[in-house]
Parts: C-alpha cells; sequence; structure tokens
C-alpha cells in the first residue's frame, strides 16, 4: 500500500498543459512540442524475467538490449581498481542501481561499470538521455568532463583524461579563430557577441585543475613512459614530478623508478630484515618470489624465479616473501600465500603497508600479527648500496605459533599488533 503525505504532496507544483500521459506505459512525461524530453516514471512494467514495457517516446526508460557500447566512449572512463569494483558491486547487490545510465543517441555515456554488473547479475536499472549534445564530439567531452567532476582520480588519471580533449579543444580553437577572422573582416569585431579565442593549454588546465607544467610532463610522460610507470601512477604510487625526471635523466640514481616499488629484482631487502625473519622463523626454506642474485642474501634452501614460477609450485615449510609489488601480482602472490597456508609451518611477508586493498586487508586477517616498519625501507641495488627508497611504508605479517618471538625481534624495527 502507498501512503500519501498531504504535506508532502503539497510540495508538487500543479501540471502545466505541456505535461501529458504517456499513453503507451501511463507514466507522465514533461514534453517540449512533440517530443518527449524526459519519464518522471520510476518504475517499469514488467512483459516478462528479462524484457521491460518501453514507451515509445520515452527518454528516460530503454530496453537494455537497445544500450549500445561504443569502445572509443568506453576507452574514456578510466578503469576501477579491484576494490572499487568489489564495492560497487557490492553496493548494487544491495541496494540496486541508484543512479541512473546516461545515454546518447542510444549509447552509453556514463554507467559502464555498473551497466555491466547490473547485465551480469540481473539487476534492474535506469536510463536517462542527453537529447542535448548535438555531435559525438560533444558526447566524448561531456563524458571527459563528467569523469573528471565525479571520480576520485590521481593527478596522472586526471592528466590523461583531459590530454584527450586536447584534439577537440584545438579543433574548436581553430574554428573559434577562423569565425573571428570573419567577424572582423565583417566590421563586426565590437559586436555583442563577439568570438572568444581560446588557449589550448589554459582550456585543458582549467578542466583538470592542474597546472600547465604538470599538464606538459604527464603528456611527456604518456608518450615516453612503459605501462608499468603508468599504471603505478593511476594508482598514485609514484608522482608526475617524480617519473618525468627519471625520464629527462636516465642516468640520475637519486631518482627511483617506480618499477623498484613493484618488485623489480634487481632491488634487494636489506639484510636487517632477513635475518629478524630467519630469527623468529629458525631458518628460510623457501622464498617463492625471489633471483639468483636475491638469494644469495636470503639463502633460503629452495627459491623460485619468474622463470620457475612460483604461483605454479607448491610451497611448504618456512616462507619468506618479498612479492612483485605490481597490483595483479602481488594479488596473485597474496591469494597463492593464503591457499597454501595449510601446508605451511611459517612465513614472514614483507609488502607495502597497502591498508586500503583487498590483498592486504585479506592477509591482515589470516596473519598472526603485523609490524608496521618505522620509515620506509631503503632496498639495496646490486652492490649492497642503499639505492631506492619506496613511495609509502612497509608492513611484515607473520603467519605461524611464534608470534611472541616475532614481536619481540620485530618490536626493534616497528610498532608491533598480535592478533589476540
Amino acid at each position: 500500500m502507498v501512503a500519501i503525505d498531504s504535506e508532502f504532496k503539497a510540495l508538487i507544483p500543479p501540471l502545466s498543459e505541456e505535461e501529458r500521459i504517456c499513453g503507451n506505459c501511463s507514466h507522465l512525461h514533461y514534453v517540449k512540442g512533440e517530443d518527449a524530453m524526459f519519464c518522471d516514471a520510476r518504475e517499469r512494467l514488467l512483459i516478462d524475467a528479462s524484457v521491460w514495457h518501453i514507451a515509445k517516446d520515452c527518454a528516460y526508460y530503454v530496453n537494455e538490449n537497445q544500450i549500445r557500447i561504443d569502445e572509443e566512449f568506453k576507452a574514456l572512463i578510466p578503469p576501477l581498481s579491484e576494490e572499487e569494483r568489489e564495492l560497487l558491486e557490492a553496493s548494487i547487490v544491495a541496494d540496486g542501481c541508484r543512479d541512473a545510465l546516461v545515454l546518447w543517441d542510444g549509447i552509453l555515456i556514463d554507467g559502464h561499470h555498473r551497466h555491466e554488473i547490473c547485465t551480469r547479475l540481473g539487476i534492474e536499472f535506469k536510463t536517462v538521455g542527453m537529447p542535448y549534445l548535438a555531435t559525438r564530439n560533444d558526447a566524448m567531452m561531456w563524458i571527459i568532463r563528467n569523469q573528471l567532476g565525479r571520480r576520485n582520480l590521481t593527478n596522472y588519471q586526471r592528466a590523461e583524461l583531459v590530454l584527450k580533449l586536447k584534439p577537440a579543444i584545438a579543433e574548436k580553437a581553430k574554428d573559434n579563430e577562423r569565425l573571428s577572422g570573419e567577424q572582423f573582416g565583417k566590421g563586426l569585431q565590437n559586436s555583442a557577441n563577439p568570438i572568444v579565442p581560446i588557449d589550448t593549454r589554459d582550456e585543458l588546465a582549467k578542466a583538470s585543475g592542474l597546472s600547465h607544467d604538470t599538464i606538459h610532463k604527464a603528456d611527456f610522460i604518456g608518450q615516453h613512459a612503459d605501462e608499468e610507470t603508468k599504471q603505478a601512477l593511476r594508482t598514485g604510487e609514484t608522482s608526475i614530478n617524480r617519473e618525468y625526471t627519471r625520464l629527462k635523466d636516465p642516468q640520475n640514481e637519486s631518482v627511483a623508478h617506480v618499477s623498484h616499488n613493484s618488485g623489480n629484482n634487481e632491488w634487494y631487502t636489506p639484510s636487517e630484515f632477513i635475518d629478524a625473519a630467519r630469527a623468529v622463523m629458525g631458518g628460510i626454506d623457501l622464498d617463492p618470489a625471489s633471483s639468483d642474485a636475491a638469494n644469495a642474501l636470503i639463502c633460503a634452501t629452495e627459491f623460485y624465479t619468474v622463470e620457475s614460477d612460483g604461483l605454479t609450485k607448491k610451497w611448504n615449510g618456512r616462507v619468506w616473501m618479498n612479492p612483485p609489488y605490481a597490483q595483479d601480482l602481488i594479488k596473485r602472490f597474496s591469494e597463492k600465500l593464503l591457499s597454501e597456508l595449510p601446508g605451511i609451518e611459517q612465513a614472514v611477508v614483507l609488502v607495502n603497508n597497502a591498508t586500503e586493498t583487498a590483498w592486504f586487508q585479506s592477509l591482515l586477517g589470516a596473519c598472526r600479527a603485523v609490524c608496521f616498519l618505522r620509515g620506509r625501507i631503503k632496498y639495496l641495488d646490486v652492490h649492497g648500496s642503499p639505492r631506492n627508497t619506496p613511495l609509502q611504508g612497509q608492513a611484515i605479517l607473520y603467519f605461524g605459533d611464534r608470534e611472541e618471538m616475532f614481536s619481540d625481534v620485530f618490536s626493534e624495527l616497528g610498532q608491533v599488533l598480535i592478533h589476540g
């Protein structure tokens, strides 16, 4: 039963002559002339398990099979992290798809992630049209500006997005320059509506909220950096200035390459942390993410390299693990460790203290103790000299039954917490 509150009802303006009832779905439509612009309906009439009744002139709802995915438009949407996707899916499962998907000429321009989740799980969703976007270029600019305005993006992601506007803004600047010349030629330079020149650099900076210099550096990085560096910039593991400086001066060893923060085997863990792990466990039987050079320091009885691929092997005994820090690999190594715990005697794991990630939360929930290290580890180069400091702090997690020993040893290195 629907309850009508008189006070609430009094807040709703009466219908005008421009409003009518849709003859197809009996939903109220706001119309402009002969064309219905929006549908005020908040429900759909179910015909069968998968198809909704759609009013022919209703711009608010469309059959999900009529929604078109444009790959060029889709590529403008920054991908969600694994944690963001998991949170979004959990929210949609719990509360439904609360925000309408946005369409332009039947093409999805906002809500790609929600559309995929809803379609896969059979969850209802609403759509709303954007009829005032006249051209494909307008739609692309709307997508980018919309993403800039609603997403919690790193500076590099903002720069990446806005740089995609560069061709469109440059084209509009040329058009304005041409029109301004025509206006001047006709003696209309003092017109009440003069054509305003457009500076592409100013427009990019204004749209992104970044400086000209930052946009320039991000553009250079986009053209010269490898994908691993770009991904680390997108996740905030490194900075635009740092990577720009490194690319401009590759010989400058004082600037850490982001790959040194993602499991690069040319950089090694200082012996004090390895010695502490060995003291707790009584030895190291296995290092599943190592190299020949690294094992000269760790001295594990057995170790796996990139070539032998520890993810495909059985783990046992006393494990030391400093996994590759690239997001996909650290997740896989973390999951592998957790799956192998029944056959592992003890394990000490060194990772970035990425408390916001699902993989770190999984490790934290399963470990017996954790040490949040003071400061940041200065990793060693091939000569054993401290060269690289990561961009965030580290944590060492312990799995086994010697948590008191772990606390005694590692409390010299940081704050230790033991699961009760």
